[in-house]
């Protein structure tokens, strides 16, 4: 005789032993169906639609070859771009299928997987099956050369702001936006048309970018709020100082509110920053110390921002006059000691172009139009 105990414990455990029951068969049936899935491919995978489901790698790699012998890789691709073609061989560029690396990105799918694990994921796959594309294989530096060609035929390469002095005047080109290939992207749509054997030509995908100037990049400027051009002397040292200061501080951006360091800016001067020995004023006497000259680029940068009516934070004269500069317009900096300090008053970023030209450093601070009138007040 049963009792209500016996038969409410059955009825409450009974679908949970069912359910126990049917995981139990699956699993069975999937070791059972797949006994090479530790070694072999697994149940749920394809190869460009082909079912290579319980092969062993070496014998899959033997399958794709018969099915790809009746398929062969199409023989050409065409690039456009507008108007333009480009046909592109895949004989030439040694386009070909890579059975072996094919089958390995398939046993990959469960490397290094064990017990339950591996189990759920087996039947994932049953579950949820996926395709994988055949892998390609090609003349990668060919290939290179190939689309470099294109994007020298039809892109324009950035331009940087460059600085020239002509005639006794400062011409400056602004910066220009470059357009060159998206090779990755490119190389995608080239490797699927491939694998799909579609002949539909493909356009070339393309990108904007611009020259990049140390930290950030001057194409957000297009005017030139002020400049200033010093001459440099014959002293050889001197003016690899000069060339070398004058690149640290090219293209650096101040932002609104900010102050600008010489000294932080430029850095230590020493060997390994680039600086060599050549005179410097040491109390009111020509001594030869590392990094001799720099104080020139300091007196231009200051004078082109006197001109922008930039407020000047802090600044040193020499202990005695300077050739390249008037009387009282010269700028002393000493490492660790004496900077030239320059707030942007503007409410807009600006920059600074820095460049040695036939023999005459030039600075110019850089902004835009609207740069040229809003300021912002600055605190005393």
């Amino acid at each position: 005789m049963m009792v209500v105990g016996d038969m409410k414990y059955r009825t409450t455990f009974l679908p949970i032993i069912i359910t126990l029951q049917l995981v139990l068969n699956i699993v069975l049936g999937v070791v059972w169906i797949t006994p090479g899935s530790a070694l072999g491919i697994p149940y749920g995978v394809t190869i460009d639609g082909r079912d290579i489901s319980g092969f062993e790698p070496k014998s899959a790699v033997s399958y794709l070859k018969t099915i790809k012998r009746n398929a062969p890789i199409i023989k050409e691709v065409i690039l456009t771009d507008g108007e333009k073609e480009w046909p592109l061989s895949t004989r030439d560029y040694k386009f070909r299928y890579d059975y072996e690396k094919t089958i390995d990105q398939v046993t990959a799918l469960l490397e290094n997987q064990k017990g339950m694990d591996k189990v759920v994921n087996l039947l994932k796959l049953q579950a949820q099956p996926i395709d994988m594309p055949m892998v390609l294989s090609w003349d990668h530096d060919k290939l290179q050369e190939f689309l470099q060609s294109i994007n020298d035929a039809t892109c324009s390469p950035a331009q940087e702001a460059i600085l020239e002095y002509k005639d006794s005047e400062i011409v400056i080109t602004m910066a220009q936006t470059g357009e060159e290939i998206d090779y990755e992207t490119t190389l995608n749509l080239i490797l699927d048309t491939i694998q799909s054997n579609n002949n539909d030509p493909i356009s070339i995908v393309k990108r904007s970018y611009q020259v990049q100037v140390g930290a950030e990049n001057l194409h957000m400027f297009d005017t030139v709020l002020s400049s200033f051009v010093t001459e440099l002397n014959s002293n050889q040292n001197r003016s690899i100082n000069i060339q070398r200061a004058a690149e640290l501080i090219d293209g650096a951006i101040i932002q609104p509110g900010e102050i600008f360091s010489f000294n932080n800016q430029v850095g230590e001067r020493n060997k390994d920053n680039g600086f060599t020995l050549a005179p410097v004023i040491v109390k009111k006497q020509m001594v030869n110390d590392i990094g001799g000259g720099i104080c020139q680029v300091a007196s231009t940068l200051y004078n082109a921002s006197m001109l922008a009516g930039l407020p000047i934070i802090e600044r040193h004269p020499h202990s005695i006059d300077v050739k390249y500069v008037p009387h009282g317009q010269d700028a002393a900096v000493l490492y660790g000691s004496m900077d030239l300090k320059i707030m942007n008053n503007r409410l807009q970023p600006i920059g600074i172009r820095s460049q040695v030209v036939d023999d005459k450093l030039v600075v110019a601070i850089l902004g835009n139009e609207a740069a040229k009138t809003s300021t912002t007040p600055v605190e005393k």
